[in-house]
């Protein structure tokens, strides 16, 4: 390589260093986040935590209950969302995305989750949607929809299908 080519090679190496640290790097808030489900037989229960914005356009994928990426189609709204964003791979169908936390939540279960919430989508006009479906037995795309915002998750919620209750920690000052 001549010097020309080898200044351009570090400059690119250096840029991509540079942003893969910046992205790494975006300041975050940990929320904890308790889910109960409610009582029901059957398959567990597959559900998706978004951050979705005044047009309920999605945002971020925060978290996502339900390894089986075969079933991420009956969540309609985020099946659509991955779609329409090209944001799954041909070859192994599997989704591109962030917060593919465990497997699914059978009835009757509670579980404590972390939640990564970046700092610039925080205390705005966001919401955190919580998105549900069991294999034959339904399919919630609100199941809960919160305001992203101090007042609203010092609250516990009500579901709207699968999820009987749900309660946020905040994170300390």
């Amino acid at each position: 390589l001549d010097t020309f080519e080898l200044m351009k090679t570090l400059l690119n190496i250096f840029l991509i260093i540079l942003f893969l640290g910046y992205s790494k790097n975006e300041e975050m808030i940990s929320l904890k986040c308790m889910v109960e489900i409610t009582d029901y037989r059957g398959e567990g229960a597959y559900f998706s935590i978004s951050i979705i914005d005044d047009k309920d356009q999605y945002l971020k994928t925060v978290y996502v209950l339900g390894t089986d990426k075969t079933w991420f189609s009956e969540m309609k709204s985020f099946w659509k969302h991955l779609k329409i964003n090209d944001l799954y791979l041909d070859d192994e169908f599997y989704p591109l995305i962030e917060g593919i936390s465990g497997p699914t939540i059978s009835g009757g279960e509670t579980r404590i989750l972390q939640l990564k919430i970046p700092k610039l989508l925080y205390n705005k006009t966001n919401r955190l949607r919580f998105e549900t479906a069991v294999e034959d037995k339904g399919y919630y795309t609100n199941d809960i929809n919160v305001e992203l915002n101090n007042e609203s998750l010092s609250k516990s919620y009500q579901g709207n299908g699968f999820i009987r209750n749900n309660k946020f920690v905040l994170p300390l000052k």
